[in-house]
């Protein structure tokens, strides 16, 4: 159900611990050498400038300020949880210290992705300007080995240049701001254009399903009306001529008697039919579900069956019936009543005997026996009713036995399992 769901929910902080703890290949294989690559490189130049003149060793100041570079690169590895923070720590880096602004950079595609609006706007800006501020400190040197900005320009060690104009490191900071902010947005648009595909490939299972729904429904129409348009119209007219039938009996009680019987009968065919289009129109209804029969009138099946001349000994043991789905409640009436009616139909004139036991420790059980006619073979093929009972059960899970014994007795063994009607609703929800 869902409010057992939204109970047995972890909280959004613990949520975020594995996350926290769960390695980033991304992280660790790409962004961080990277960022270890850059600050390498930005160590050495600075350095250079100085002191004027290459080191054979990195100064104890170099080495403190790789070591911040270090913390900004494994900064990174939160770049989910905390963006703006981080955007705005690794964009002060460059600012106060002698390093590269690619952590920033980095951190500022990652909140991209996420959000694009005035705060990702301010950050744009500021990251612009730590980078800018990089690039400038870079350019001051004159030399590949003071400034690596320099090597656009030749390879040679000896070579002398002059310091890189504004406007250049203006161009090589909106180059890579660009290129940053393009990767980003072509990530964010991906990103949103595979949740759009797949929004709609579940919008289109539901359309198919509505589809498959709405053509199944106008077919039940049209059974519905055929079998109206049939059936009501030859039950109606059955009726009306019972009704005559009886009226002109006279004294003749037994077929005033059997005229009763058979518009009875018509009547309650009436009913049945109704309650059978209204099913086949609205399935779901609770309402239509109300009126068809189950376990609770067997009673009247039997005496409407007796009713008929059928001579009929029953057994019928329930307990906890409303505990009972009334899927299963429902089919077990309508296996009893094709039953009956099989043995009427089959065996005119000879006994019936039927068993319905229902509980919910041995399910639902029936039983329905009856000696075939002397013409009957032993061998027999089950018809379309039998046939219609062996599905019902089946769909059900339950079991399902016909056969004759050695005493000529055909004997049909229905037994369903017991469903609780509370377990029939959460499988709804």
């Amino acid at each position: 159900m869902t409010t057992v769901a939204a109970s047995q929910a972890p909280p959004r902080a613990v949520t975020w611990a594995p996350r926290l703890l769960r390695p980033s290949w991304r992280m660790w294989l790409v962004y961080f050498p990277l960022c270890l690559f850059t600050s390498v490189l930005a160590i050495s130049t600075f350095d250079v400038r100085h002191n004027g003149r290459p080191m054979p060793t990195a100064s104890n100041l170099a080495m403190g300020v790789w070591l911040v570079g270090l913390l900004a690169a494994a900064a990174l590895h939160w770049r989910r949880r905390w963006p703006e923070a981080l955007v705005v720590a690794t964009s002060l880096v460059p600012l106060i210290f002698p390093l590269d602004p690619v952590p920033s950079l980095i951190a500022l595609g990652s909140l991209l992705v996420r959000r694009v609006d005035r705060v990702a706007g301010v950050l744009i800006g500021l990251v612009t300007v730590s980078t800018y501020v990089a690039i400038w400190r870079d350019s001051r040197g004159t030399s590949i080995q003071d400034s690596f900005f320099q090597t656009l320009w030749s390879s040679d060690t000896g070579a002398r240049f002059e310091p890189l104009s504004w406007w250049v490191v203006a161009l090589i900071t909106a180059g890579l701001v660009v290129v940053c902010v393009g990767l980003a947005l072509l990530i964010r648009f991906r990103q949103g254009f595979t949740q759009a595909s797949a929004r709609v490939e579940d919008q289109q299972v539901v359309v198919d399903a509505l589809s498959d729904e709405v053509g199944r429904q106008a077919e039940r129409e049209r059974i519905a009306q055929e079998v109206h348009d049939a059936l009501g119209h030859r039950l109606s007219l059955l009726s009306l001529h019972a009704g005559a039938l009886e009226v002109n009996a006279g004294e003749d009680q037994r077929v005033a008697d059997a005229a009763k019987l058979l518009r009875v009968n018509a009547q309650q065919s009436m009913v049945d039919l109704r309650s059978l289009l209204a099913v086949l129109r609205q399935p779901d209804s609770p309402d239509v579900a109300a009126v068809v029969p189950t376990l609770a009138d067997i009673a009247s099946l039997v005496d409407d069956t007796v009713s008929t001349g059928v001579n009929l000994v029953s057994t019928v043991q329930i307990d906890g019936l409303g505990g009972l789905a009334e899927t299963t409640s429902r089919s077990a009436y309508r296996i009893t009543q094709e039953l009956l009616t099989n043995a009427r139909k089959h065996a005119p004139g000879i006994g019936v005997r039927v068993l319905v036991r229902a509980a919910p420790e041995s399910g639902v059980q029936i039983e329905v026996a009856n000696h075939l006619p002397a013409e009957a073979a032993l061998e027999f093929r089950p018809g379309s009713g039998l046939d219609g009972i062996r599905h019902r059960v089946q769909a059900l899970d339950g079991d399902f036995r016909c056969f004759v014994d050695q005493r000529r007795v055909f004997r049909v063994a229905v037994r369903l399992p017991w469903v609780p009607e509370g377990s029939v609703r959460e499988e709804r929800r």
